[in-house]
């Protein structure tokens, strides 16, 4: 019984003198910054769509998150060490002209909902914080939605990048690859004309859907796109033409890394 719980000792004493020194290593490197290729980071791309004012308004947790919610999220990942960045600055990693820190992360609203306008871009804006928001054409305006006017506002501030979630959010893995090319070429040319400006072209799948053909075609005329199946990019496997994301929901910021974490591991 004795020697029993001498080896039980052990090993939770081992377990503790690990995990201090992984904190204790974690703490030393957390502003340390990478090139490609020299260390495996994880870089997770958190996928909201609307932030709304008070719970009460929630009716499907994977579509709304309360501000106060997203806000302690954001925040709380930062004091951690996380650091927010662009699609530009991903790209510019991929391409080996840029460092980033080892704990990076991008944030991305769906569909251009109004509360990205309301709540998600004033916080962006005061915290100098890079958020992307994909909208969809054909609703920009409508009921819900945020304006063009408020895109344009949006954009100049230069913390909001704006992209494209398709002409009209149909389900893109039953099209013919050239008719997905027509469309997210004239959703990406249309923002370009309402923004006033050309901009990275990056697309996200509505509903995740989608097929090897489009993928291959949007590739090819250098289309960055994102999907939406909760895995977490890692640098060595780096792919800006199929880029994961994942939900951080309603979650609490020691959920969402334990998620980044487990995430990693598994897939």
């Amino acid at each position: 019984m004795k020697k029993a719980l001498k080896i039980i000792l052990g090993i939770v004493l081992t377990i503790i003198i690990l995990l201090a020194g992984f904190i204790i290593y974690d703490r030393a490197t957390i502003n340390n910054t990478y090139k490609i290729g020299e260390k495996n980071l994880k870089i997770p791309i958190f996928v909201y769509h609307d932030i709304v004012e008070n719970e009460d308004e929630i009716q499907f947790d994977y579509m709304q998150t309360t501000k106060e919610t997203f806000e302690k999220q954001i925040l709380g990942l930062i004091k951690l060490g996380y650091k927010p960045i662009s699609y530009e600055d991903l790209i510019a990693y991929n391409n080996g002209e840029k460092e980033l820190s080892k704990k990076s992360f991008l944030i991305t609203f769906d569909d251009g909902f109004e509360g990205v306008y309301k709540y998600a871009y004033p916080f962006a804006k005061q915290h100098n914080i890079p958020i992307t928001s994909f909208v969809i054409n054909y609703d920009v305006g409508t009921n819900g939605y945020y304006t063009w006017d408020e895109a344009r506002e949006m954009d100049k501030s230069g913390v909001v990048s704006i992209y494209s979630h398709s002409l009209k959010h149909d389900e893109y893995n039953n099209y013919l690859p050239e008719d997905l090319l027509k469309d997210v070429t004239t959703s990406l040319e249309e923002i370009e004309k309402e923004l006033g400006h050309s901009i990275t072209k990056v697309f996200t799948y509505p509903y995740g859907l989608y097929n090897e053909e489009g993928k291959n075609i949007l590739k090819d005329n250098g289309i960055i796109q994102n999907l939406t199946d909760n895995k977490v990019n890692k640098s060595k496997e780096l792919n800006i033409y199929g880029l994961h994301r994942m939900y951080p929901l309603n979650d609490p910021v020691w959920k969402i890394i334990l998620k980044i974490e487990y995430r990693s591991f598994r897939y």
